[in-house]
């Protein structure tokens, strides 16, 4: 089953419910009103089978995890994952709300099974500067952030990062069996320093692929912006957020207006693609940073 690639109504859950047997429905959301939108009928679809009392319903992920007393209510879920969850679900008790306990070792985590997935179709997901002969997959190279900006849906501290030959390992992976050759480096922060990006960057080389990630324009410099599209780089998305330094240092985004200048022309100028990525609503915002916003969106527009 897999609405991804066959478009089933939430119905078919239901239906798919009520003629086999489960132990578990579990289910994540992050933030965002279309993913809690869906949560709240996908919930809906569970709770109307047949079978519900013969399974546990579990919730998690940051959305639930932000108040897991209000999305139980909302879901009609038996378990709230709070945090992460792999060591959660080893562990789990009659308890409401379970408080998921953070992996510190990312490379202790088994890869993903991706025999259990048609990655035949999920190989087929568009990311920017892809050819048509191109198969992508995303790769998670840590979890978490170091930087502390208000608007932020984490609720778990600081950063933990995988080692660069486990991350080198699992491509190398992907590639083998499912011929993947464009990366999707989906965490919340893959510069997560100088020098990191510079040993993720020299590690790629080699592999001949292509690959976008999530930026920081506070670690961007012409030097590794030239290594990263030697390496394959072909797309940075960057959270610029605002083009106003009072708005930036309300939302303690830890960046300057000069600073996201420079850097976006230093993407641009190495051959790189940005993802050019605005909030408006924050704490300060107003018409006139607003048009600040938007004719900074259409100077750089590459």
């Amino acid at each position: 089953f897999s609405q991804d690639i066959n478009h089933h109504p939430d119905e078919y859950i239901t239906t798919l419910l009520d003629h086999n047997d489960f132990d578990i429905v579990a289910v994540g959301a992050i933030s965002g009103y279309y993913p809690y939108k869906k949560l709240l009928s996908f919930s809906q679809a569970v709770n109307k089978s047949i079978n519900r009392k013969k399974f546990k319903y579990i919730i998690g992920g940051h959305m639930p995890s932000s108040d897991p007393e209000y999305f139980l209510e909302k879901t009609g879920a038996d378990i709230c994952i709070k945090g992460e969850g792999e060591l959660a679900f080893q562990n789990l008790t009659d308890e409401r709300i379970q408080e998921g306990k953070l992996v510190e070792d990312l490379d202790s985590l088994p890869f993903p099974a991706w025999d259990l997935f048609e990655m035949n179709v999920y190989r087929l997901q568009r990311m920017p500067n892809i050819e048509n002969n191109e198969f992508s997959m995303s790769v998670l190279t840590g979890r978490g952030c170091s930087f502390h900006c208000t608007f932020c849906y984490r609720l778990t501290p600081g950063i933990r990062l995988r080692s660069i030959e486990n991350i080198i390992l699992e491509i190398k992976y992907l590639k083998r069996y499912y011929k993947i050759n464009y990366i999707d480096f989906a965490d919340d922060l893959t510069f997560a320093s100088k020098q990191r990006t510079i040993e993720l960057c020299e590690a790629l080389a080699p592999l001949n692929i292509k690959w976008r990630c999530e930026g920081r324009l506070n670690y961007t410099d012409s030097s590794i912006l030239k290594l990263a599209k030697e390496s394959g780089c072909v797309f940075i998305n960057y959270g610029i957020e605002a083009v106003d330094n009072t708005v930036l240092k309300n939302m303690k985004k830890a960046l300057t207006v000069e600073q996201i200048t420079k850097g976006v022309e230093a993407t641009i100028n190495a051959g790189i693609s940005p993802g050019l990525n605005i909030i408006f609503g924050n704490i300060g915002d107003n018409q006139e940073t607003l048009n600040k916003a938007v004719s900074f969106l259409i100077n750089y527009d590459d």
